[in-house]
């Protein structure tokens, strides 16, 4: 049962793309996602950080959520270096788009924009 759990979490958010432009390179000091601290809107970024990129995800209504998200945006934010990501607010699918699913029998996507960072003394005292 354990296995199941995990193999649906993993395919969730294999579901979540990421696009990104990259600022700064800081791929060949890559980290894992655990590592990656997570500011949202209302937090201040310090003013020691710089932008490594700008990403934006996308994935499937039905299949991911918003920690399906949050864990995407880490980890693509880790492999560019980055030790912070600030992520936007993340939007569900609009009615139009829900009905134009219906319609076609599409999915409709959840986004979300991000900004990875890095801050040199991290955002935790």
């Amino acid at each position: 049962m354990k296995t199941r759990v995990v193999l649906l979490t993993l395919s969730a958010v294999g579901c979540v793309s990421v696009s990104k432009s990259v600022l700064m390179d800081r791929s060949n000091h890559p980290l894992p996602r655990q590592d990656v601290q997570v500011l949202l809107p209302g937090d201040s970024i310090p003013a020691s950080c710089e932008r490594v990129a700008l990403l934006h995800a996308s994935g499937p209504e039905g299949l991911t959520d918003e920690g399906d998200m949050w864990n995407k945006l880490r980890e693509e934010s880790g492999k560019l270096g980055a030790n912070v990501v600030f992520i936007g607010e993340i939007q569900d699918p609009g009615t139009g788009e829900r009905v134009v699913s219906a319609l076609f029998g599409t999915e409709s996507d959840r986004d979300a924009d991000a900004i990875a960072l890095w801050c040199p003394s991290g955002i935790r005292d």
